[in-house]
């Protein structure tokens, strides 16, 4: 009955509180799709840019659950777009894209730069967010020891500090590490 109750409160007078409440609810129901409706209709509703920032993050982080990665980063892309300082919102793709390393090149150097591609964004996600570092710090380790080494950039032929596309989904130019 509370269910029916807010959903017809955010039907008769849509707000972006409301959508996200209902969303939330939806959600913890499994409806990820209704929720993720839901959210959208927040962000449409919400003239505040911290706080449709912080919903379209939402509607990242749950692309990402769903294992939908690009759509995943292009809500990031779109929550740092509102708040250029979601440090949050760069992990995010970080781990979309160190998600990928196995399916983002055929060789080990091609699926190692994968990661120099998500230690770019762990990178800034603490230069946007220094109040992260502590998070972000764990994950710029862990890109950086799955990097590509200089024996491997050595052997592959390949000059350090020349850019390098990542493939597929993520299509992202990055430098070789020294």
């Amino acid at each position: 009955l509370y269910d029916q109750l807010v959903e017809a409160y955010v039907k008769a007078n849509p707000s972006p509180e409301a959508s996200v409440f209902y969303a939330g609810i939806l959600y913890k129901k499994g409806k990820v799709t209704e929720a993720m409706e839901y959210y959208k209709q927040a962000v449409d509703l919400e003239p505040d840019a911290f706080k449709k920032a912080k919903n379209l993050y939402k509607i990242a982080q749950l692309f990402e659950k769903k294992g939908q990665k690009s759509q995943a980063r292009n809500y990031a892309y779109q929550a740092l777009k509102a708040n250029p300082n979601l440090g949050n919102a760069y992990l995010l793709i970080a781990r979309l894209y160190a998600s990928s390393a196995n399916d983002c090149g055929k060789s080990l150097f091609e699926k190692k730069m994968v990661y120099v591609a998500a230690l770019n964004k762990a990178k800034r996600a603490v230069a946007v967010d220094p109040s992260i570092s502590s998070k972000a710090s764990k994950y710029i380790k862990s890109y950086k020891a799955s990097s590509p080494d200089k024996k491997l950039v050595f052997t592959e032929n390949v000059q350090p500090g020349s850019s390098f596309t990542v493939k597929c989904w993520i299509g992202e130019t990055v430098k070789v590490p020294n």
